[in-house]
């Protein structure tokens, strides 16, 4: 493993968290960048498991917390790339309020043709010729 990872973490209390992870030089601590708690539910109406990621400390942004290793359970390396997209979109937009690009931009060719006033404007136009 190299000096800084994404990692979840598992802690007495229960909780699982998400963040960077660097151990510290005593190696009785660690140092967590950006962490976050991940809670799967799951929706009813869509049929399908949602998950939601959220700040693991939520009264501040701070972004860098020191953790006694005597409160972890165990220290798993995150190679999914799917939990590391969305944990890394989070971070961007929650600890440094980035918007998030859009992966797919709308272009003319995909449908896209104007505004809602100018389209608006035309069907109006449309339905009142015919």
């Amino acid at each position: 493993m190299s000096d800084e990872f994404l990692a979840v973490i598992k802690l007495i209390s229960g909780e699982e968290v998400v963040a960077k992870v660097s151990y510290l030089d005593d190696e009785e601590r660690i140092l967590l960048e950006c962490p976050a708690v991940m809670n799967s539910t799951s929706s009813r109406s869509l049929g399908v498991n949602l998950v939601k990621i959220e700040p693991w400390i939520k009264t501040g942004k701070e972004t860098i917390y020191i953790l006694d290793m005597n409160k972890v359970v165990t220290i798993s390396e995150v190679f999914d790339k799917e939990v590391t997209k969305v944990y890394t979109k989070f971070v961007l937009a929650y600890y440094y309020e980035e918007e998030p690009t859009r992966e797919n931009k709308i272009t003319k060719k995909m449908g896209y043709l104007s505004s809602v006033k100018e389209a608006r404007a035309t069907l109006e136009k449309i339905f009142n010729n015919s």
